[in-house]
């Protein structure tokens, strides 16, 4: 519930904001750490390691654009990591209700 709510507020100041490029950039990195951070509360750095780590990357490559004043680039690093990190999340959740059902 709590992580939706954030989603929504930053996605609705992203759509507000979507002409000015470090807004954009800031509000898609905000919501790619916090979906690392689930990811990361799901055992994403056990179960599903390259995505996760994936996502550290590219996101710690977004806040180095974003600190060079690369919106465009701080932009797209900032999706991909977004993009890895809910994928991660879902394989480790996935990962574990395998693991799960066989014991």
């Amino acid at each position: 519930m709590f992580k939706a709510a954030i989603t929504l507020i930053i996605t609705l100041i992203f759509f507000s904001l979507t002409g000015c490029g470090p807004i954009q950039s800031t509000a898609l990195v905000i919501e790619a750490e916090v979906n690392l951070e689930s990811a990361r509360a799901a055992g994403a750095e056990r179960y599903s390691p390259y995505e996760y780590y994936s996502a550290f990357e590219y996101l710690k490559k977004s806040k180095e654009k974003q600190g060079q004043s690369k919106y465009e680039r701080s932009i797209d690093y900032a999706t991909i990591a977004r993009d890895y990190a809910k994928k991660a999340e879902r394989k480790s959740v996935d990962k574990q209700k395998k693991l799960k059902r066989r014991h």
